[in-house]
């Protein structure tokens, strides 16, 4: 993947999450069973613009029961170290959820995308498929051991770059 324009990729600065066109959603074939609507965390890049990792914290509107008060009702989604191979990465996820996790493979697309003349930005759409028994969510799979999937849309662009403002009248 070629080196982005208008923005050091592996500047964290550089980057924001469009959380506009972004969406998380876990499901079991063909039922979706949670829209996370949320999201917090980061994408990391390297050096070349590709995507190597992330860390997405998604809370849960509907806690699972067995949580305990102090943990949090967030499922935290977290890989480094991602192979890519063109537009396509690939890798280990570990989840979470309270005291408990697992690791899944994790996959998906970081693609550039053109916008206007040269400024571009990534579309990200991960998924890994995990089992709902090791984290005992969501209900609906675990009670039928089935796997959950977890699907992520998202977007980057680079930060708008502008000019430091400056003392000085313009010339007339």
């Amino acid at each position: 993947m070629a080196p982005l324009p208008n923005a050091s990729s592996t500047d964290p600065h550089a980057w924001r999450i469009d959380m506009s066109a972004s969406e998380a959603l876990v499901s079991t074939r063909a039922l979706a069973l949670h829209e996370l609507s949320s999201f917090e965390g980061s994408f990391y890049l390297g050096a070349g613009g590709s995507l190597a990792g992330f860390r997405l914290r998604l809370p849960l509107t509907v806690p699972p029961a067995w949580l305990r008060a102090e943990e949090e009702p967030a499922l935290v989604w977290e890989s480094v170290d991602l192979d890519h191979d063109g537009s396509y990465v690939s890798g280990s996820a570990r989840l979470r959820l309270g005291r408990r996790h697992t690791m899944a493979p994790v996959s998906g697309l970081c693609a550039k995308v053109p916008s206007g003349r040269s400024v571009r930005y990534l579309k990200i759409v991960l998924e890994s498929v995990f089992p709902s028994v090791r984290l005992r969510w969501p209900e609906h799979a675990r009670r039928r051991l089935r796997p959950a999937t977890l699907t992520l849309f998202s977007e980057i662009r680079p930060v708008a770059v502008t000019p430091p403002a400056t003392d000085q009248e313009p010339p007339h």
